[in-house]
């Protein structure tokens, strides 16, 4: 094939992806980080990077936010190259596991900070301020500070903060980690709701299979840096491609993409029937 037609159709198939790594390497010292990583992330897709602790996955992410700069290969955000691209010019949003919220500031401010950053004007801030935070469903939350939220709130606030600049790309470092299982398993489904609401493209780190499986679009299963499999989380639920990943995922106690067809939490579920009474048996 004529080397400007293969460019051409290279230069296509990064741009039909909001991220992709190419070919990334990174190494500290002796430990090899990151061992040639490739991925293309859909325009809209919620993707999730999974694997065990020191695998990669939060490398990887980090190398999307900036805070992380390759030894070799590329990345690219809508089809441009960002390598030399400052974090805070990339257009991505970033939520971490301990949320980062300023203790001195309120869900206002916090959430206003980025916006503040941009120079945006005052009356804009104010309304799209409003608008995020009714997004996250804390309207009237704006006066308190992080003190007086619950982890779930907090959660949502650092969401608010990371959407109201509206970026090209959400990374999302283990969000749900701080939280106990109870408000984990309701904020999986109000996370997924929000993401396809705003139908922001995301990337998601854990290492929880759960998460993953009932989350995703589609995922990664990383090891030792590199990527083992990606696929659907019913594809790798059910087909698996190596022994790594069969063994990684084992046997999860939820079916892949039960947060995706999950109801609203406003839905109810509607009440069961009452038993019926059993006949008596006739008096002889």
């Amino acid at each position: 094939m004529d080397r400007a037609l293969e460019q051409g159709a290279s230069l296509s198939e990064a741009r039909a992806a909001d991220v992709s790594l190419r070919g990334l390497e990174k190494r500290y010292g002796a430990t090899r980080a990151l061992a040639g990583v490739s991925l293309d992330v859909a325009p809209g897709e919620f993707f999730t990077l999974l694997g065990p602790s020191g695998c990669g996955k939060t490398t990887s992410l980090r190398a999307v936010a900036g805070f992380v700069a390759p030894d070799a290969g590329d990345v690219l955000i809508r089809g441009a190259r960002v390598n030399a691209v400052p974090p805070h010019r990339r257009h991505v949003g970033l939520v971490f596991q301990s949320y980062a919220l300023f203790p001195h500031r309120t869900v206002r401010q916090n959430v206003a900070f980025g916006l503040r950053m941009q120079r945006t004007a005052r009356v804009e801030i104010e309304r799209l301020v409003a608008d995020a935070l009714a997004l996250v469903q804390l309207p009237g939350h704006g006066e308190r500070y992080p003190r007086e939220l619950s982890g779930g709130e907090q959660q949502r606030v650092a969401l608010a903060r990371a959407l109201v600049t509206r970026p090209a790309v959400l990374l999302l470092d283990e969000p749900l980690g701080a939280l106990d299982k109870k408000l984990r398993d309701h904020m999986k489904i109000e996370l997924k709701r929000l993401q396809r609401d705003v139908g922001v493209t995301t990337i998601y780190v854990t290492h929880d299979q759960e998460e993953a499986l009932t989350m995703s679009d589609r995922l990664a299963v990383m090891r030792a840096g590199h990527i083992e499999q990606v696929g659907a989380p019913r594809e790798i639920y059910e087909t698996p491609g190596t022994v790594f990943v069969a063994g990684f995922i084992g046997t999860p106690t939820c079916s892949p993409g039960a947060a995706a067809a999950a109801p609203p939490s406003s839905a109810r579920a509607s009440p069961s029937p009452p038993p019926r009474a059993r006949p008596r048996p006739a008096r002889r």
